[in-house]
């Protein structure tokens, strides 16, 4: 049941990977974690900022990005970005990378989360054990700051300081990642 379910996901991934719809530099940590028997990848992103509005708080589905940037970004394209409507609140945010892995039982699972906890994703753990066994990848890096609700309420001394410090943010978890991307080689 694993390796079939392995299997289809493998297809799924390697599809999306011909059609540029994986983050370039998450790659390697998928084919790491892929490459062994007890793992499978389900969904990944090596991390972002967004601005994004949101019509209510915690509203995913009726929510717009004005930006998605899998990289740093620079002040002005933030500016370019950034939308207001009539309602609603424009969040910026810098989100850590993020992988979930099926693992084929509980002390495989237990293995890969213990190896991320040990390269800094402090936030991992394992979401599931019913259906699938699920481990997710995470740290805690992360900023969401409210921008504004109709306007911008915030100088662009503030602004560039939360372009500065999102940039950060992704860069010491991209650190993670490749600390994680080594460990996968020696460990697994």
């Amino acid at each position: 049941m694993f390796e079939k379910r392995k299997e289809v996901v493998m297809l799924k991934l390697a599809k999306a990977i011909t059609e540029n719809k994986v983050d370039p530099e998450i790659l390697e940590t998928l084919e790491l974690i892929n490459s062994k028997k007890e793992y499978y990848t389900t969904s990944s992103c090596a991390g972002r900022i967004v601005l994004i509005w949101m019509p209510e708080l915690g509203d995913k589905k009726r929510s717009v990005f004005l930006g998605k940037w899998h990289r740093g970004i620079k002040y002005e394209e933030l500016i370019e970005s950034l939308r207001f409507r009539d309602s609603g609140v424009v969040f910026l945010i810098s989100q850590s990378p993020i992988i979930h892995v099926a693992s084929y039982d509980l002390k495989s699972a237990i293995k890969i989360k213990d190896l991320a906890f040990s390269c800094g994703f402090k936030n991992s753990g394992i979401k599931s054990i019913t259906n699938k066994i699920i481990v997710e990848i995470l740290s805690t890096e992360r900023i969401d700051v409210p921008l504004g609700e109709r306007e911008l309420l915030v100088n662009e001394e503030y602004l560039r300081f939360l372009v500065k410090y999102a940039n950060k943010a992704l860069e010491r978890s991209r650190k993670k990642l490749e600390k994680l991307n080594k460990k996968l080689k020696e460990s697994l």
